[in-house]
């Protein structure tokens, strides 16, 4: 049995725990990830990794947390110092979510995608986050002088759609270009 670890060794630990396994979820997606090529990557025994979660669902929803509350700052941040209007910001918004669905397992996932973290509306705690960030969004148009004829839930509204679009794009085939540039316009014409 090895020595335990100091409080700064359990999260320098940790840290390398979520780095490596958020580029194994990136590239693996959630459904071929295993704890046991993680551990082997990172240096630790299988209990060493349940020591610091129950199990892989907890890791990937801890990733999941950390990788939206990353964005969204971004996002205030872009907003704030590109003086990003709210039409450049959807149709960013958009191509971004495009490029990601494309290279990015962690946007697409079979167990929980980013895409739902960040834009789902379908659970009520989500559901108000989704909105209080939508509110920090407009506070800052507003700070700007720029104001927007949609309501708060239309604009969560407008960004999950996106998203779902986006997700599955795949499914959609032929008819996604049409659909995305449908859904574009009405929300465009909406700000």
């Amino acid at each position: 049995m090895g020595r335990p670890y100091t409080e700064e060794e359990r999260a320098e630990l940790k840290l390398r725990i979520k780095e490596t396994a958020s580029k194994m979820f990136m590239h693996q997606g959630f459904k071929d990830f295993r704890i046991q090529e993680l551990t082997k990557q990172v240096g630790i025994s299988l209990g060493g990794f349940y020591t610091f979660y129950k199990d892989k669902e907890a890791l990937y929803e801890e990733i999941l947390r950390d990788e939206k509350n990353r964005i969204r700052k971004k996002i205030i941040m872009i907003i704030k110092e590109e003086n990003q209007t709210p039409k450049d910001f959807f149709t960013d918004l958009a191509n971004v979510l495009i490029d990601k669905t494309n290279t990015n397992k962690f946007y697409t996932n079979e167990y929980s995608s980013l895409l739902e973290t960040l834009v789902w509306n379908d659970d009520p705690v989500t559901a108000e986050d989704n909105l209080h960030f939508i509110q920090q969004i407009r506070k800052v148009w507003i700070n700007k002088g720029i104001t927007i004829s949609a309501s708060d839930e239309e604009l969560a509204s407008a960004v999950a759609t996106l998203a779902i679009l986006c997700t599955n794009k795949d499914k959609i085939g032929a008819g996604f270009q049409s659909w995305y540039q449908v859904i574009e316009k009405m929300l465009l014409e909406h700000l």
